[in-house]
């Protein structure tokens, strides 16, 4: 009689918890993406029965600068916590529960950030407009790293722990953005909306000082 082979009990678990990991990377390339094209699609297109002459376009072109720089503001900020998550999660293998309840956490502010983009554009020196855009900024980064934290705790869903000096860097890097968003807010509130933007210029030194310790 010939020997009857089962499957190990845990086999089918770890199976759906790979599945899951796959579905979730799968939407979170389609809300990022959908987010930059509604960023996108709020740039006015320009009425071509109005733009007769040179004086006109340029006129055209002075109006939308505004709302150009908001976009490449965005545009640079969430493309930053995108590169963020992509390091973050290529060091998942498999998700649990809680895993992806963090990434939806994620997922909202990233799905948000084209509707406060939009009133960010209507009202771009507005104080409470400007520190909800902060805001939302804050709870991507924030979820991020409580996803990253999870991993930890739960090696099982990692690829391979990261060794302990390793983990510091990594958690400097996920914590950069929503440092400087939370410092925006002080800006915004404290000092004048003007110097609001120009706050998250101090990612570039961040960027660069990691850069430097990564070597």
């Amino acid at each position: 009689m010939p020997a009857v082979e089962f499957e190990p009990v845990g086999a089918p678990i770890m199976d759906a918890e790979v599945r899951s990991l796959s579905r979730l990377e799968r939407l979170t390339d389609i809300i990022y993406g959908l987010s930059f094209l509604l960023i996108l699609l709020q740039i006015d297109r320009p009425d071509l029965a109005v733009l007769l002459n040179n004086e006109a376009i340029n006129h055209y072109l002075r109006e939308q600068l505004p709302s150009l720089g908001i976009y490449f503001t965005s545009f640079v900020l969430v493309g930053c916590y995108w590169q963020s998550h992509l390091s973050m999660a290529s060091r998942f293998s498999r998700s649990d529960t809680t895993h992806r309840w963090l990434q939806l956490g994620g997922l909202m502010g990233v799905a948000l950030l084209p509707f406060v983009n939009d009133l960010l554009e209507l009202m771009p020196l507005q104080a409470s407009i400007q520190v909800v855009y902060s805001l939302v900024l804050v709870q991507i980064g924030v979820f991020d790293l409580l996803t990253l934290l999870h991993g930890w705790r739960r090696p099982r869903l990692l690829v391979e722990p990261p060794p302990n000096q390793r983990r510091w860097h990594l958690l400097l890097e996920l914590a950069l953005e929503p440092a400087v968003c939370l410092l925006s807010l002080g800006v915004a509130l404290c000092l004048s909306p003007v110097w609001w933007d120009w706050t998250f210029l101090m990612l570039l030194p961040g960027y660069g000082l990691l850069w430097w310790l990564d070597r």
